[in-house]
This record gives structure tokens, sequence and C-alpha cells, in this order.
């Protein structure tokens, strides 16, 4: 486990993380989430050592083995694939020989001395990290991990500086979970991911035994994994119990209770405001004034919840009406060297149509989407665009986009016609690109931001078929969202190749899987795609004489898909919403008893605010007989009044206490 506590930073005069602190328990997985920009990033690499923050520590036990997965690294070795990945064991095999040289010392060394204590405890430390590590199952673990992120048999031997950025990542990774430490940090794992590649490494991480925090915007990837999610905004860090789903919910019903909170203070200090101003100047009553200026003082005040931090706002424009066949391939064909791609594959694409590439990875995906979009010229077969169709096409890696050299507003402007160049500002705005933002150097963006002006490039054309190939990458929930809303709205076609499962059942309404150099159609989102393949895959398996396993039925359907990322709980069972029926009646009860108690005390502390003006008045008036001894029974009968008031002050208070918190927990009920 780790401890986060306190810990402070800015940068300038921006607070980007203030009094943070949270726990991580021994086997806990936590997700880090936000808008972009928050300090999330920062906040993993406090935890990793990477940045030393203003304030604050994080503590570990002691030998904790810490592992640090950035959002993007470059590997530059020349090594193979396999070379690369065993460098991880080379510290492990070390340590073994060093076993043996201490096996060899504790033979000559007498029991029970000191000497003998330290070479025991250094023999532990060691046979414990070449378990951990399962040095004497390298081989086969380096060939699984390797196998689950994507790499074929042929791969093992290339070099690493041969690959991609995103390939290379790939390696990283998995010289990362090889180490297999005590504790994973991780910032945008999913992003060089395929699908398959992600649940792979869901269900790796679920058979990890140590802690796992990262940082994420793939939903279904923290829904199967995280309980517990740390929400940075705007400096502070609110934590949740549960999945990122859970969290939405719990955030949203936060939010409401917090607002609910401050606006009823608001009318309680306005109505005590309005007596003190009304009563201030009246001799008879300023013993009640000074009360409840003394209530307001001791009140703790409640604030309202802030807006949101911004995020992207956009839409599509109207595309312009093409025929009803907006892409035909035929006969379409793609090799590399001796490995066939594509075979003779038949591709449509119809107008309006949201069309989503699938297939584990290597299949061809990113390659079909370049032939279609004429990347690609070296295919064999034909390609046709229908009548008025004009294509955008936002390639997988930003660096066919964009000039590293060009500011950001330069860069749009690169794109943009005479009609909406004078434009340029307020739309960078609606990408997050304010003030100074857009005299940026494309060089100097992040991954989020690059993408976000790809995203506002795209708008300066007038295009009805889009080709997106990996158009989430780097963008924050929030902001998927956004260009969810705008694809469904779009009335264009649409082609697009994504590893969010989210995005594709909330967008798409088609699937074409490519497999073994085919295609094939599947009407319907991602997980009815699912389901039907299931329902192919036993029928298959049926006409061979294999027994066929029972097709998965679709996980959630449209609808209840949409409630879990909007952050509606699951359905509760019969037992569970009468305990909750039970427990909620119970609280209504105390409430109801709570506030009548709350009603009781007000009205008895206008009595006793009236009996002490009463005795403070006859003991500033001198007695009409001369009789003073009377004046001391009076001062002691005005001390116990008084007392007798701040007892009921404090039990009120105490009472109004509690009724905000029984209404806080029955709004989240």
């Amino acid at each position: 486990m780790f401890d986060v506590q306190n810990v402070s930073l800015s940068y300038g005069e921006r607070e980007i993380l203030h009094d943070a602190s949270f726990k991580v328990e021994d086997g806990e997985r936590a997700a880090i989430i936000g808008p972009n920009g928050t300090g999330k990033s920062t906040l993993l690499k406090i935890v990793a050592g990477l940045i030393k923050p203003e304030k604050g520590e994080v503590s570990f036990p002691r030998n904790t083995e810490i592992g640090y997965l950035p959002q993007d690294m470059e590997l530059d070795s020349d090594r193979s694939v396999l070379e690369e990945c065993k460098t991880v064991f080379q510290d492990v095999l070390d340590h073994e020989i060093e076993m043996r040289e201490l096996e060899d010392k504790m033979s000559h060394v007498p029991h029970g001395t000191a000497e003998f204590d330290a070479i025991a405890d250094r023999y532990e430390h060691l046979l414990h990290e070449t378990q951990r590590r399962d040095l004497y199952s390298m081989d086969a673990t380096v060939g699984k991990v390797l196998d689950g992120l994507g790499f074929k048999p042929k791969d093992l031997g290339r070099p690493c500086n041969e690959f991609s950025g995103g390939w290379q990542m790939r390696i990283c990774l998995a010289k990362l979970l090889l180490q297999n430490p005590d504790i994973l940090l991780l910032d945008e794992p999913t992003n060089h991911l395929d699908i398959e590649s992600i649940e792979w490494l869901a269900d790796w991480i679920k058979g990890h035994e140590g802690s796992v925090l990262m940082v994420s915007h793939e939903r279904a990837f923290m829904d199967a994994l995280v309980k517990k999610v740390v929400e940075v905004d705007r400096s502070n860090v609110i934590i949740y119990r549960g999945n990122y789903s859970e969290s939405l919910q719990k955030r949203a019903e936060r939010r409401e209770m917090q607002q609910k909170l401050f606006d009823n203070q608001q009318k309680e200090i306005a109505h005590i405001q309005e007596f003190i101003a009304r009563f201030r100047y009246q001799a008879a009553k300023a013993a009640m004034v000074q009360s409840r200026i003394k209530m307001l003082e001791k009140m703790e005040k409640y604030t309202a919840p802030v807006a949101d931090a911004g995020t992207i706002s956009f839409s599509f424009p109207p595309a312009p009406r093409s025929a009803k066949e907006v892409l035909i391939a035929e006969d379409l064909s793609k090799a590399y060297g001796p490995k066939t791609i594509l075979d003779h594959i038949e591709v449509a694409i119809y107008r309006g149509e949201k069309v989503a590439l699938v297939g584990h990875n290597g299949a061809g995906k990113t390659t079909l989407m370049r032939i279609l979009a004429g990347r690609d010229k070296e295919a064999d077969g034909n390609i046709k665009l229908g009548g008025n169709v004009e294509l955008s096409y936002f390639a997988q890696y930003d660096k066919e986009d964009l000039h590293p050299d060009n500011t950001v507003l330069g860069e749009f402007l690169s794109a943009a016609p005479l009609e909406i160049s004078n434009k340029a500002r307020a739309i960078l705005g609606a990408f997050l690109f304010t003030g100074d933002d857009s005299e940026k150097k494309i060089k100097m963006l992040s991954g989020g931001e690059r993408t976000r002006l790809r995203l506002a490039k795209m708008l300066c054309g007038k295009a009805n078929l889009l080709m997106l190939d990996e158009p989430t990458n780097h963008l924050d929930i929030g902001s998927r969202l956004t260009l969810e809303n705008a694809l469904r709205q779009y009335d264009g076609a649409v082609i697009l190749v994504s590893h969010d499962r989210y995005f594709l059942d909330n967008v798409i309404t088609r699937v074409i899987e490519i497999s073994d150099g085919q295609a094939t159609s599947y009407s319907g989102n991602y997980t009815e795609y699912l389901y039907m393949k299931g329902v192919r895959d036993a029928k298959l398996a049926a006409e061979n004489g294999d027994k066929p396993s029972a097709p998965k039925a679709p996980i959630v359907d449209v609808e209840t898909l949409t409630a879990q990322i909007n952050g509606v709980p699951r359905r509760e069972s019969d037992a569970e919403r009468r305990t909750r029926q039970d427990e909620e009646k119970k609280s209504r009860n105390r409430l109801k008893k709570a506030e009548k108690e709350v009603e009781e005390h007000e009205e008895l502390i206008y009595q006793l605010e009236a009996r002490v003006s009463e005795l403070e008045n006859a003991l500033a008036s001198p007695p009409k007989d001369g009789n003073y001894s009377e004046l001391a029974t009076v001062g002691a009968r005005l001390k116990e009044v008084r007392a007798e008031k701040e007892r009921v002050e404090a039990n009120w208070m105490k009472l109004q206490g509690e009724v905000d918190e029984l209404t806080r927990q029955l709004s989240e009920t």
C-alpha cells in the first residue's frame, strides 16, 4: 500500500494540487480521473517519485518496488523484442548468483550471530524477488505477455527500433508487466492497444497481486478493474469508492447534496440576517441579536459546487447530400511480402451509416482504412467514391496531419477556407485553445491537445464521409462524450477504428470484422456484434462436429449501456431493495424527529433569550424599595439562564447538523 499525504504543487501562479491526500491499499486498483490538463499525470509522477511536491509526501513500506509507465516514451534499442524483454530479468539472474554465494557464506558462519542474521535477511529478500518475478518460467512468461499484447512470433526477433512509437510503447508495457512490481503506476496504458489487447491487459491486472494506480479515459477498462476513483478537480482531490460508472453516480449525488445544503443554509443565513437587521437598534432585542450574530460566526459555511471545467464543444457541419452508395471497394487485396492482409474483399458504405472496422491486432483494420482513404496506393482492386462524395481522414498517428513547427493557429489556418478563417480563434476556443494557447508550437502540445487540434481541422471541410482511425486517443472522457454526440448527430457516413467499447456502442450502426484476410459485416453496435459473432461461431462448431459453446448474450442492451455511462447503478435485488427501504424508513423517521426537535429548541431559545432580556433589565434597574439584596438573586438567576441558553444553542447546532447529514444520506439512496 502507499499513502499520499497533503501533497501540493503549483506551476507559477497556477495551483495544480492542493493538499491532495488518499491511500491505495495492498492489492487495491484505483484510477485517477479528470479533464485534460487538471494534473492527473502530474499526480502520478509525484507518486512515482519523478516530481517532488512543494508540500506533503508519498510514503511506501520498506523494500517496495514501483513500476511506472509514462504516457509516451521512445525505446531506442537495437536489441530484438525478445532480448529487450529478457533484460528485465537481469537483476534477478544476478540475485540467483548472489544467493549461491550467500548459501556458501551461511555454511561457514555460526548460527545465531549478527553476521548470520544479516546474511539470512539478505537471502530471504533475494528469494522473495526470484519467486515474485517467476524467474524459472521466464521464457514462457515472456512469450505469454508478448502474445497478449499482440506480438506475433515473427516479431520477436525484430529490433525494437524498427517498430512504430505505438508498438514501442507495447514493448515498454511488456517489460513493466514482466517486472511484476509491488505497485503499478500506469499513465494511459490502453492508448496504443486494440480491444483484444486491452481485454488481455485487464485480465493480467486482475491477476496481479500488487496495487495499481492508473490514469485512464477508458471507461470499460476502469469499470472492469478499479474499486476506487481519485478525481482531480481544480487542484482538489475527491475520493469515490467503486468503479468509474459508480463514481459518476456518486459524484452527481455529492454535487446535488452540496447544492442542497448550500441553498438551505443560504436561506437560514438570510433569515438570521433579516432578524439582525430588523432588531439591531432595539435595546430590548440586543441580546437576541447578539445571539444570532454568534450563531452566524459559529456556523460552518457550505459552498456551492463549482461548475465543471470546460470541455470541447462542437458539431460537424451539415454533410452535403451524396449518392446512396458512398464508397464501394471491389476485389480489394493487400499483402506485405508473403503475408496476405486483405484477400479479395468487398466493402460497401452507404449514406448516413456509422461503420466500425474491428478485428484482432494485425488483422488489417488500419491498412484497410488507409487504402479506402487513398493513403495507400499499392493495394490491388478497385475503390469507387459515390457521386458528390468528399472524404476527410483522421490518421492514427498525428505526424501524418500536423507540422511540428507550425503554431496552433497557423496549423488550423493551413486547412481553413477563406470563409471561416476569420472565425479561427473562436473555433479553436471551442476546442479549449484560448488566449496564448493558439500561439503554441505543435511540437510543444500534449497528446490530447494534438488530437483536439486535428478534430478542429476536420471542421474546415465539407466532408460527407469521415474516416477516423483511433480518434479518442488522448481525449479525456468529457471530450469523448462530445465527439460521440457530434458523430451521432452527423448526417454523413462514418468509418472508424476505435478501442473504446463504450464509444463504439454509442456511435456505430454496423460492424465490419477483418479476419484472415476477409471482411464480414454485422448490423448493430459492438456489443450486438459480439453476440452475433458468438452465434456464428457456435453454429460453425456444430457443423464441424465440435461441441458448441453457448453464445455470450450481450453484456447490456443499448439502453442499459447508456445508463451505465451516465452513472446509473445496476438494478438491485428484491432483498437489497427491502433492506434499503427499511433503512430509508428509519432514516426518514429519525429525520422527522430531529426536525421537530430543532423547532422545539428554536422556540426554547427564543424563550430563554426573552428571559435573559428580562433579567438583564431587572439587574440594570434600581429597586424601588431600596432592597439591593434581591439583585444578587437576580444576578445568580441570570447566570443560570445564560448557561441554559448556551447549552440549548449547542444542542440546536448538533441537531441541525444531524438534520443535514440525514438529508444527505437520504439523497444518496
